[in-house]
């Protein structure tokens, strides 16, 4: 979930390192520590993006630093909130909490119930992708408050979202559904194609799950169609893959299509560098395989996406699937 923001918004990957370190030193000579800071930062998410992430966790802890000196406090709980998530896709959960809780201390200094709200909604995500989703609930159920205090409408989609996300990986179904259900209107109010999107390929998937497969397709297709229209790769790769399981759930499904389409999500995830989201291709393509008996090729695919999925625990540096 916290992967796609950066993701869509500046794709850190594709910017030019030399560029960045050559600016950095241009601001190092003018003493300039706000500029300093944001470049440090910079650096370290490309760094984090390629792969280094011990690198990258080591710019942005300069960066952290920089940011200490500077007046604008707004430029710490940045380079705060950027180090922490780094130290949690690198697995150090207790160095993420520890990061992040100062990143939502400063916001209260500084009276910003929304910096404060998406800070607490960062660690909320660092409990839940640790596998201490219950904690992460009570997290996020506190963001959804201050949002909802200061008339944050987004904050109050995106926590509701995450809550029910949470609610259902938890067995609390109903609750988990009216959660998205009561993000969807939200972002339905906003016009957010992204949101209304992200909150129909979850419901879809919550069909899939209880059988409903005809209302599953309405939503799934719904989803793929304004990710389309708003260029939203990542949630084309999502609603394709889910419309793939779904051919493939359905007893007379067509398996021939659940291929095309798992193919289909292979090569966007690839364009997103999503690693994770490419071996959930390759075991669908595999799962498919294996039930028209071609184990032999089922085999290769099932071997990609645990190289795939071994190299993403070892690099640390996977985007994740924004919605699992």
């Amino acid at each position: 979930i916290e992967e796609e923001a950066r993701g869509r918004l500046w794709d850190a990957a594709s910017s030019d390192l030399d560029d960045l370190e050559r600016g950095l030193g241009e601001c190092r000579s003018a003493r300039d520590a706000p500029i300093e800071a944001d470049l440090l930062n910079r650096i370290g998410l490309v760094l984090c993006e390629r792969g280094d992430m011990q690198q990258g966790i080591k710019r942005m802890s300069r960066a952290v630093s920089s940011a200490r000196l500077c007046a604008n406090r707004r430029i710490l709980v940045t380079c705060l909130s950027s180090l922490g998530c780094a130290h949690s896709r690198c697995g150090g959960k207790d160095a993420a909490v520890e990061v992040l809780e100062e990143a939502a201390q400063v916001s209260q200094r500084l009276s910003d119930v929304s910096l404060e709200a998406n800070c607490l909604r960062k660690i909320a995500l660092t409990h839940a992708s640790h596998g201490d989703l219950t904690t992460g609930l009570v997290v996020i159920r506190d963001a959804l408050d201050l949002f909802i205090s200061v008339s944050d409408t987004y904050g109050e989609a995106a926590c509701l979202f995450t809550a029910g996300v949470m609610q259902y990986e938890l067995g609390h179904t109903g609750e988990g559904v009216a959660d998205i259900e009561a993000s969807l209107r939200v972002r339905r109010a906003l016009k957010d194609k992204v949101g209304i999107a992200e909150c129909l390929n979850r419901l879809g998937l919550a069909l899939i799950d209880i059988g409903f497969h005809l209302q599953a397709l309405d939503y799934l297709e719904r989803a793929l169609a304004l990710c389309h229209e708003v260029g939203d790769l990542m949630g084309q790769a999502h609603a394709l893959r889910l419309l793939a399981y779904l051919h493939f759930a359905q007893v007379d499904g067509d398996r021939k299509l659940s291929l095309e389409l798992f193919k289909k999500s292979l090569s966007l995830c690839r364009r997103n560098r999503d690693v994770v989201g490419q071996a959930m291709c390759h075991e669908g393509v595999a799962d498919v395989l294996a039930d028209i008996e071609d184990f032999k090729l089922s085999a290769h695919h099932y071997a990609e996406a645990m190289s795939l999925r071994e190299g993403a625990l070892g690099g640390g540096g996977a985007r994740e699937d924004p919605t699992g």
